[in-house]
């Protein structure tokens, strides 16, 4: 008998020996097209879906988790069950789980999920890309989502392999009034037809949230009573006007995102950090929203950054930008088109520093302004850099450089 354990256990040693080790978690690109960076990769099954970003996965032989969608935020719903009929949300949620059900039902259940880290998470729940085979092909259910207009585009950190194109398809879905970029599809809202206008300021002087700001503006004739709406970004995060809060004609209302006292048209979110991610030219797709939405959760006007679909400015072509950056710093502006300009809702930027026309400021043919960039404090750098006039998305309307900078 010994002996017969002996032999076993030489034999269990030696397979064990030449067997290979458990293999690492696969990789693939995260994305169709050169460039894509590599996920990790896993196969699972789905149990049932909650909601539009949301899904009970198991994975091999692990319980069913609750895993995110990476990339887009679907609205918020109220009531979770497998039963449709039992299903309670905001206008537009309802429809975007249907639409994962169905994708996931012509798979037979069985998802791909991907991930630039393995770690990535949101809330307690692994952040990942799925997509389903249906008819030979993936379809990327994030991708369908923000297509079709059942999501917002909502980039993740450290997860950006889809921000780009995720972005760009909501940018094609908002002028073809998909989904929730259908500005009645809840139904004729208050001050239909009201003339209002969106934008923000995500990246604040010095981290100064209340330098921070979303801005309703009206530009139509008459007041607009905006109690009950609501501004969000592209999370979860929302600013609920209070009753008897109006934005009258021709005028505006800051939404701050920090503390302060509240006024007729400042009012603070009372935020204890910034919300509105900041572009990174190392990720062009990296950006972000401010969404306005009537109290019915009709999407009524949006300010989506960095434009990439249908940019442009009225503004190319009729002003010329020169800069000084030696002693005495000084940045000016010349109208050179035909007929006055408004430079309302564009950024002068240089370096680190910036100047906002948050109101109408016009530029009359052959007029010249000067533009403070940091209170006449020395902000340029003499060996090389760029300033540059750019719309509120972030679209350069006239740029100059000099040394080693570029345009």
């Amino acid at each position: 008998m010994l002996r017969r354990l002996v032999a076993l256990a030489a034999s269990i040693a030696l397979t064990a020996a030449v067997m290979p080790a458990p293999a690492a978690a696969a990789t693939v690109a995260c994305r169709p097209g050169t460039g894509s960076p590599r996920c990790t990769v896993w196969t699972g099954k789905v149990d049932w879906v909650p909601d539009g970003d949301t899904l009970m996965v198991r994975v091999g032989r692990a319980a069913a988790r609750s895993v995110r969608l990476i990339g887009v935020q679907a609205m918020e719903q109220h009531r979770y069950s497998p039963n449709p009929a039992r299903r309670r949300g905001e206008c537009h949620a309802l429809e975007a789980t249907a639409r994962v059900e169905q994708l996931v039902k012509a798979a037979n259940g069985v998802v791909r999920l991907t991930a630039q880290h393995a770690s990535s998470s949101s809330r307690g729940r692994p952040l990942r890309s799925i997509a389903v085979r249906i008819g030979g092909r993936w379809v990327d259910l994030g991708s369908d989502l923000v297509q079709r207009g059942h999501a917002l585009a909502l980039a993740f950190p450290g997860e950006g392999a889809w921000d780009q194109a995720y972005a760009r398809a909501a940018a094609e879905a908002a002028p073809r009034r998909k989904g929730l970029w259908d500005d009645d599809a809840c139904g004729t809202g208050p001050a239909s037809g009201a003339k209002l206008t969106v934008w923000a300021n995500p990246d604040a002087a010095g981290g100064d949230l209340d330098d921070e700001w979303v801005r309703v503006g009206n530009t139509g004739p008459r007041a607009v009573d905006l109690s009950g709406w609501w501004v969000r970004d592209s999370g979860l995060r929302r600013y609920t006007f209070a009753r008897g809060t109006v934005v009258p004609a021709g005028g505006r209302i800051y939404v701050h995102v920090g503390r302060g006292r509240d006024s007729a048209t400042h009012k603070h979110w009372g935020l204890d950090a910034q919300i509105l991610t900041n572009t990174d030219p190392a990720h062009p797709g990296a950006g972000d929203g401010a969404y306005l939405f009537d109290p019915q959760g009709d999407l009524r006007r949006s300010f989506v950054y960095p434009c990439l679909v249908r940019c442009g400015s009225p503004l190319t072509g009729t002003v010329e930008l020169k800069v000084k950056y030696g002693g005495i710093e000084k940045v000016t502006l010349t109208g050179i088109g035909g007929s006055p300009v408004n430079l309302q809702g564009h950024v002068m930027v240089g370096g680190r520093y910036r100047h906002r026309f948050d109101e109408p400021t016009i530029l009359r043919p052959g007029e010249t302004i000067d533009v403070p960039l940091a209170g006449g404090r020395a902000v340029l750098d003499d060996a090389g850099g760029e300033v540059r006039l750019v719309t509120a998305d972030m679209w350069t309307v006239a740029c100059r450089w000099w040394g080693t900078g570029t345009c």
